[in-house]
């Protein structure tokens, strides 16, 4: 891996083709190459709710190479030439990238609000203007806050086989029963099923809707962290068939997301993991744990122990 810095202009990073131009402008322009450094860097994100995410990566060392200007040259054609002639697979790559990215924001974000609970909005006619749909989900959270003033939710829309979109949403807190009251004055109570389907019904009118609920049970397998990966595995989905240049996941609600915490630099890949398996506490359980085949990074997920049946 090499980086091409122009002397004029340290910190500032130019495409393949600027760098070129500016060679033959007569810029100086410096090669260094990066190279995997000892040991690992860890950070450690506190979700809250008991949830702790750790990532450990090898350092990249940059060291300077002493090129000639037609070695440059020779380097930057080739680079152009190769970006033209695998374009579409540079496009899939930033895809996939973008599509991650996303995914770990989606699963930081379920796992902040405790996610444990998940709704399906679908349609009962074929529903496919997406713009037109974020409307009525908009819609159908402003009309649902009438009855629980503090929703928050997570939303991932997808496409149906029949080209149908719908929702998955992550949220939590849903009440089994809402209270209401009669025109008598009298309360009553409505299973949280009914009240969500009527208010999604009320959104989407002559176009027909359904909601599908499923809550975690209190010892089901469905942890905050699997409701956080479950939801999350959609976002990639959209990346694939939604439309370029709209989001792919919605929110709502009060999110302040804490920033990840350095812990430092350790000297061994195994220092480093060790140091992540001692923040964990005796009531956390582990949700993930994997080390890259050439361990040079690491991550380490895990969140508070489910009771069991007594």
């Amino acid at each position: 891996m090499y980086r091409i810095m122009n002397e004029s202009f340290p910190g500032v990073i130019f495409t393949p083709q600027e760098l070129l131009s500016q060679l033959y402008a007569g810029a100086r322009l410096t090669v260094f190459e990066g190279t995997t450094g000892s040991g690992m860097n860890v950070k450690a994100h506190d979700l809250g709710n008991g949830h702790l995410e750790f990532s450990a990566s090898a350092p990249t060392v940059w060291v300077e190479r002493e090129w000639g200007r037609f070695a440059i040259e020779g380097y930057l054609e080739t680079i152009i030439a190769r970006q033209e002639s695998e374009a579409e697979e540079r496009k899939e790559r930033s895809l996939t990238i973008a599509a991650n990215r996303a995914k770990t924001k989606v699963r930081k974000l379920c796992k902040l609000i405790a996610a444990d609970t998940l709704l399906t909005l679908t349609y009962q006619h074929c529903e496919t203007d997406l713009q037109r749909s974020k409307k009525d989900l908009k819609e159908f959270v402003r009309r649902l806050r009438r009855l629980l003033p503090d929703f928050s939710c997570v939303a991932v829309y997808e496409y149906q086989k029949r080209g149908a979109l719908h929702w998955h949403i992550a949220t939590s807190g849903m009440p089994t029963r809402f209270e209401k009251k009669a025109a008598d004055g009298s309360t009553y109570h409505v299973k949280s099923f009914d009240a969500l389907r009527a208010v999604w019904r009320s959104v989407v009118g002559e176009r027909g809707g359904n909601v599908d609920l499923s809550r975690r049970k209190a010892h089901s397998q469905r942890s905050p962290a699997r409701i956080a990966t479950y939801i999350s595995k959609y976002i990639v989905k959209a990346f694939r068939e939604g439309q370029a240049f709209t989001n792919r996941y919605t929110c709502f609600g009060k999110f302040d997301m804490p920033k990840p915490i350095s812990l430092g630099h350790f000297p061994t890949a195994l220092a480093a993991i060790e140091a992540c398996y001692s923040l964990l506490g005796d009531g956390q359980t582990i949700v993930l744990s994997h080390l890259s085949r050439w361990r040079d990074w690491f991550v380490l997920h895990a969140e508070n122990k489910r009771a069991r049946p007594g």
